[in-house]
C-alpha cells in the first residue's frame, strides 16, 4: 500500500523500484484529524513526514499569541526535515488544516536515505533552496509592502494549486490574518478594499479571485 502512494509523489519520481521497496520497508502511515497536532514549536524531532492526503498547516507563535503560518502542505509535500538535518527541537508546530493522512519516516532512517540515495537527497536540496527563496520573498513583501500588497501575495500564493473558473478557494480572515502575521483587522480592512476595486469577492469564508490580473500587479507579480 504504502510503495503505490511513494509511486504517486513527485518528490520521489526519481527513485528507482529497488528505492521505492527500500523505502516501503521503512515508511509507515498515520492518520490525523482536522485540527489534531502533529508536533509542537520545541518538541524533539525524531520524524520525517510525506502528506499522503488532506491538508498540513505549518506555524510559529510570536509575541502576544500571535500565529504565523508559513505554509499548507498538499499530497506530496514534506515537512519535520529541519530539526532531522540540524536542530535537534522543532523550529515550528505542524496541524492538521483538515483530516489527513501522512507517511512517516523515522529519524535513523532519514539518515539512510540521505547517505545512500543522491537522487533523494538532491531533492530535499531543491525543495529546502525554494523554501528558502519564498522565506526571503516573505521578509521582503514584510518590510517593503503593505498590507494590500501582502494579501494579494497571500491569495494568489494560496490559490495557485486551484484551477477553477473563476479561481476560488475556503479560508478565513483569521487564516488570511496568521499567513500574512498579523491580526484580523487589518486583513479585514484590506479584504473589503479589494472587494470595493472588484478584485475580489468574499462571502461566508469563500474568496473568489475577480480580477488574477490586477492582483498580480498589486503583489508585484509578473
Amino acid at each position: 500500500m504504502v510503495s503505490s502512494v511513494l509511486k504517486q509523489i513527485s518528490f520521489f519520481k526519481d527513485l528507482s523500484n529497488s528505492d521505492l521497496k527500500k523505502l516501503f520497508s521503512i515508511a509507515g502511515l498515520k492518520q490525523y484529524a482536522a485540527g489534531q497536532m502533529v508536533f509542537a514549536k520545541a518538541d524533539l524531532g525524531n520524524n520525517f513526514f510525506i502528506v499522503k492526503t488532506g491538508r498540513i498547516k505549518i506555524f510559529t507563535t510570536v509575541g502576544g499569541g500571535k500565529k504565523k503560518t508559513f505554509a499548507y502542505l498538499k499530497k506530496g509535500d514534506f515537512f519535520g526535515e529541519m530539526s532531522l538535518l540540524g536542530g535537534k527541537v522543532r523550529s515550528a508546530s505542524a496541524q492538521a488544516a483538515e483530516d489527513s493522512e501522512v507517511l512517516v519516516i523515522s529519524k535513523k532512517n532519514f539518515k539512510r536515505l540521505i547517505i545512500e540515495n543522491p537522487d533523494f537527497s538532491l531533492n530535499l536540496l531543491q525543495t529546502l533552496v525554494e523554501r528558502l527563496h519564498k522565506a526571503n520573498k516573505d521578509m521582503e513583501s514584510m518590510l517593503f509592502h503593505n498590507i494590500l500588497g501582502r494579501l494579494a501575495e497571500a491569495i494568489l500564493d494560496l490559490s495557485k494549486d486551484k484551477h477553477t473558473k473563476p479561481v476560488k478557494m475556503a479560508i478565513d480572515q483569521n487564516e488570511l490574518a496568521q499567513y500574512l502575521g498579523t491580526t484580523r483587522v487589518p486583513v479585514c480592512r484590506a479584504i473589503n478594499t479589494l472587494k470595493r476595486a472588484g478584485i475580489i469577492d468574499y462571502r461566508r469564508g469563500e474568496l473568489v479571485i475577480l480580477n488574477q490580473a490586477r492582483l498580480q500587479s498589486m503583489a508585484g507579480s509578473d
